[in-house]
């Protein structure tokens, strides 16, 4: 029988160790930012490169400090960073770090916020609105974008990529063009769909991806409580399965275009493949652009014999699977 040589145990843990560093040590210099979007930071006069990596890792951005400093040190460099606003790519290296730190900055960014629930044309507006761009050039830009496979292209459908532009907030430089803020807001939405199958432990089809987002977009519009998503999904799956028409009021308000407080009985009468008062199914596509609760509630409803819901005074809504219930609770409410 062998016997186990004692003295070589101190030197492989010491090899194991040393190893793992060195991978530790690697990955933070190839990719030193802990974030899952681009950073912007600010070079005050009298702020050294190692004030800046301090802060950043105060605010929870960077890791490996000390690894940083180590590799700074070892290759004597002689940092002198210069004075403004710097757009940090997510995935950016010390050495890019570095330079991009040490390169004169006329950047100027934008932190462009898209609420959930905005559709395109509202999105447009506000891009026209903070100076960004033109609502009119955006639009052009929407429809000569190259889809992605997952959208399903419909001529009447008002526009394709409907759904796809994720509602977050974007750092946007100042000169960036409409087709590259539309192209990191399809990203972002390629990005949420993969965390919120992760978080609800599903998986979508590329070719239902439409389905579910369309789903997510008529949620995004009625609900007004996270708690509810799930079971206004639910309500959605249920009527469909049941051959029932959905009669959202929400698809009339963007068949219709504009804005509208009440929809009234004229309004319900509107020729247009998104009014759910006037065919069956699913409209022709999302209505809306939705968030992560939304496509996570799409994606997982609650599992009910739920048909109807109602707003009540209090934002909530009232559930039931009964017609004379709901009809009452309309009288009720004074609809």
């Amino acid at each position: 029988m062998r016997r186990l040589n004692l003295k070589a145990i101190p030197i492989i843990i010491i090899v194991i160790l040393f190893l793992s560093i060195l991978v530790a040590f690697t990955k933070t210099i190839n990719k030193p930012l802990r974030t899952d979007s681009d950073v912007v930071i600010k070079v005050n006069e009298g702020d050294s490169f190692y004030s800046i990596i301090n802060r950043l890792s105060e605010d929870g951005k960077i890791k490996g400090v000390p690894f940083i400093k180590l590799y700074v040190k070892v290759l004597g460099k002689n940092i002198e960073v210069k004075q403004g606003e710097y757009l940090l790519k997510k995935d950016i290296s010390v050495d890019k770090l570095i330079e991009t730190l040490t390169t004169e900055s006329s950047l100027n960014i934008v932190n462009f916020t898209v609420p959930e629930g905005y559709t395109i044309d509202d999105i447009a507006e506000k891009l026209e609105s903070e100076g960004v761009c033109s609502k009119e050039d955006f639009i052009l830009a929407i429809n000569e974008y190259e889809l992605p496979k997952y959208v399903k292209v419909d001529s009447e459908k008002r526009y394709n990529l409907e759904g796809y532009l994720f509602p977050d907030t974007y750092l946007i430089k100042v000169g960036e063009t409409p087709k590259e803020i539309i192209e990191k807001m399809v990203l972002r939405f390629e990005e949420v769909l993969k965390t919120a199958m992760d978080e609800t432990n599903t998986s979508v089809k590329e070719k239902d991806v439409e389905t579910v987002i369309t789903i997510a977009s008529m949620i995004e519009k009625e609900a007004r409580i996270n708690d509810e998503r799930p079971l206004i999904s639910s309500v959605i799956v249920n009527r469909l399965n049941d051959g029932m028409m959905l009669q959202i009021d929400a698809t009339v308000i963007y068949a219709l275009g504009e804005h509208v407080t009440t929809v009234l009985d004229r309004h319900l009468e509107i020729d247009s493949p998104y009014n759910t008062y006037k065919n069956y199914g699913l409209p022709i596509g999302p209505i809306s652009n939705p968030g992560l609760e939304s496509i996570k509630a799409a994606l997982k409803p609650e599992k009910t014999d739920y048909l109807f819901y109602v707003l009540q005074d209090d934002k909530t809504h009232y559930f039931t699977n009964n017609d004379v219930d709901f009809m009452n609770k309309l009288k009720e409410l004074g609809y």
